[in-house]
């Protein structure tokens, strides 16, 4: 087993920094039976991605995808994924698999989008590596954080959006699980809430520029946590990780239970900030960074403030602050930067 400490390891590992991988082609075109299994599963009701008549009405004038989805498309599904050696992240991943860091988390997603996905739109995604850290030791292990930046684009060879991804590779057993006393074992998952939570609501005409007022805060949003939104959510994003779907394997890597995948986290932000502003409320970008895992039983409460505003180019431009909280602490904490219209929306 290599040792991490060593700078020469570390140098193998920075060798990749700045190395593009071959673009990644999406199997299958933007399309309306993804989008729509990717909305039941986040329980999204913006008519803007199902119905054609209200989206044809839309500033987008036909149905789009949610933006959120942006890397969902990519992604390889439950298939067997060969090493390739010209991805620079296989390689670093391979380095750090055989060094002992073997497990995996995803914690910060950074999305911009240049524009809404189409019906038949075809990406492609290229990938850089950005940054390798020293050797952290964190909550959940020793490790190294790895952060990688993906381009998309389209058919037409157009930018259609960006996403920075970061993960930590670290070695099981080396955390606050393994330092617990003798017979602790892992924290437990919530006990399953009895009593009814409310149903989200969702704004049925878009907020206006000017209705929006700094240090506003977003109305409180309850989502049960279950294993049926944190299994169905996985696959709805082609994310096969075992931790998210098979109880079994999750509480041998040391968990208590399955968890919910940091795409999930990002498209109930998505969904939140949607219901919240408007089916034409725009989203330009999102930031957001995981804590306490969403474990089954569980209630995550999301709440937000409209931390900015200005005009630019004629757009009305929002910068909230956003906050989803469980009965473990923070699950998730972000940004999200919006536009709205200054006239009526639908």
């Amino acid at each position: 087993m290599a040792d991490s400490t060593n700078s020469e390891f570390l140098g193998s590992l920075r060798s990749h920094l700045g190395a593009k991988g071959t673009p990644a082609i999406a199997r299958d075109p933007v399309n309306q039976p993804m989008i729509r299994h990717w909305c039941d599963a986040m329980q999204n009701a913006n008519p803007i991605y199902t119905d054609p008549d209200r989206a044809a009405k839309s500033v987008h004038g036909e149905i789009v995808a949610p933006p959120t989805m942006l890397n969902a498309w990519n992604m390889l599904g439950n298939i067997e994924r060969l090493p390739d050696p010209r991805d620079p992240q296989s390689n670093v991943v391979s380095l750090l698999d055989e060094a002992g860091f073997t497990s995996v988390v995803a914690t910060n997603c950074e999305q911009e989008y240049e524009r809404y996905l189409r019906l038949g739109d075809e990406l492609s995604a290229v990938l850089v590596l950005e940054e390798i850290s020293e050797e952290k030791h964190t909550g959940l292990g020793i490790g190294h954080f790895v952060t990688t930046m993906n381009e998309y684009r389209n058919q037409h060879d157009e930018v259609v959006g960006r996403m920075r991804f970061r993960i930590l590779k670290f070695r099981p057993g080396t955390g606050k699980i393994a330092a617990a006393p003798d017979g602790a074992g892992p924290p437990t998952a919530p006990a399953a809430k009895s009593s009814p939570v409310p149903p989200q609501k969702r704004r049925e005409s878009t907020l206006r520029f000017g209705e929006a007022a700094v240090g506003e805060e977003l109305p409180a949003c309850p989502i049960p946590i279950t294993t049926t939104l944190i299994v169905a959510c996985a696959i709805a994003s082609r994310d096969y990780q075992d931790v998210h779907h098979d109880r079994d394997l999750a509480i041998e890597r040391g968990s208590p239970d399955i968890f919910m995948n940091i795409l999930t986290s990002s498209g109930l932000c998505g969904r939140y900030i949607s219901d919240w502003a408007g089916p034409e409320a725009l989203l330009q970008s999102l930031s957001i960074r995981l804590g306490a895992p969403n474990y089954p039983g569980d209630t995550m409460t999301m709440s937000g403030s409209i931390l900015s505003k200005e005009e630019h180019d004629g757009t009305g431009l929002v910068s909230l602050g956003l906050r989803g909280r469980n009965a473990l602490g923070d699950h998730v904490t972000g940004t999200v930067k919006l536009a709205l219209p200054f006239a009526a929306g639908v």
